[in-house]
């Protein structure tokens, strides 16, 4: 388990001001490695990512703002979709 470096981070997308949600593009991840979505959401409702190759697609562990990786991605390219309460 690692959290991700901001190198390892983008935001693609982001749509709501009151309520959003938020697209991210993850690079080189491992199951139960962590992202803190803080920066852009106050309180996290659901996610999920799709590993761009599609092997692995699951609802992540929420603790706060922080985000864990479900089992299954290994040095993976992985999509990861955010819903919640805008900062």
């Amino acid at each position: 388990m690692a959290a991700l470096t901001t190198d390892q981070i983008q935001r693609v997308f982001q749509d709501g001001i009151c309520g959003r949600t938020a697209l991210y593009a993850l690079k080189n991840v491992d199951a139960t490695d962590t992202v803190d979505v803080a920066a852009d959401f106050k309180v996290v409702k659901g996610g999920g990512i799709v590993s761009d190759t599609g092997t692995t697609i699951g609802a992540v562990t929420i603790a706060g703002t922080v985000l864990t990786v479900p089992s299954g991605p290994a040095d993976d390219a992985v999509w990861m979709l955010v819903v919640g309460v805008a900062v």
